[in-house]
């Protein structure tokens, strides 16, 4: 018997925000854990900065700012990975 895996089911798409899904691995309904990192919104926001002349550090901003970054959903149970958020 093939191992199938079962689509993600989100009852709300993904966003920046935790949402409840059906983990297709573990089979349970969680609500997703999610984590930032650097994505190509941050960058192009970085880069403007510092073509503006914020070369003093402030260049680097977009990646503390949450909403900047892209947000990858993770099941808090089984640590699988149900999809990433992608700004750009």
């Amino acid at each position: 018997m093939a191992n199938v895996q079962m689509p993600v089911v989100p009852v709300a798409p993904l966003g920046d925000s935790p949402v409840q899904v059906a983990c297709p691995k573990c089979h349970q309904t969680v609500l997703s854990k999610v984590n930032y990192s650097a994505g190509l919104l941050t960058y192009l926001f970085c880069g403007g900065l510092f073509l503006c002349g914020f070369v003093l550090g402030c260049c680097l901003i977009p990646f503390c700012v949450d909403r900047l970054r892209d947000a990858k959903h993770t099941c808090p149970t089984c640590k699988t990975e149900l999809g990433v958020y992608k700004r750009l």
